[in-house]
């Protein structure tokens, strides 16, 4: 019994299989999770785009959403907003407090299946200022 643990060596089949279960787990988790985060950077991107252009600031809340909706169009092939439905995801907030910009805000919830009844549920809820370029202040 003494020499036994000398000639144990590896892995047994029965953990080979947890391990490659909890593998197959975080694959599948990762494979259905990018999609939405891909998503959400896509739409971070071009609301980084049209906050900085130099006439941000001074744009109406339509040209927003139209400078925003083409952005989309251009970079990327997201198919959730278009003409009718952007003035619905895409709001422009007044100030809070004067001196403060105004802030272009977009609201929406996204999911995708994970397994039979389980759903990953993406709540996008972002601001950005609307300062535009400041390097003339």
């Amino acid at each position: 019994m003494k020499n036994l643990t000398k000639y144990q060596s590896g892995i047994t089949l029965g953990g080979l299989i947890i391990v490659l279960a909890f593998i197959g787990v975080l694959v599948t988790f990762a494979v259905r999770a990018f999609p939405l985060y891909n998503e959400k950077m896509q739409i971070v991107s071009s609301m980084n785009s049209i906050a900085t252009r130099p006439d941000a600031a001074k744009m109406s809340e339509r040209d927003i959403q139209v400078a925003f909706l083409r952005s989309i169009e251009a970079t990327t092939n997201l198919q959730r907003f278009n003409d009718t439905n952007v003035k619905d995801y895409v709001k422009v907030e007044k100030p809070k407090q004067k001196g403060d910009p105004r802030t272009m805000h977009i609201q929406y919830q996204q999911s995708n299946i994970l397994f039979a009844d389980l759903h990953l549920l993406l709540i996008f809820d972002h601001q950005l200022p609307l300062r535009g370029n400041q390097e003339g202040d």
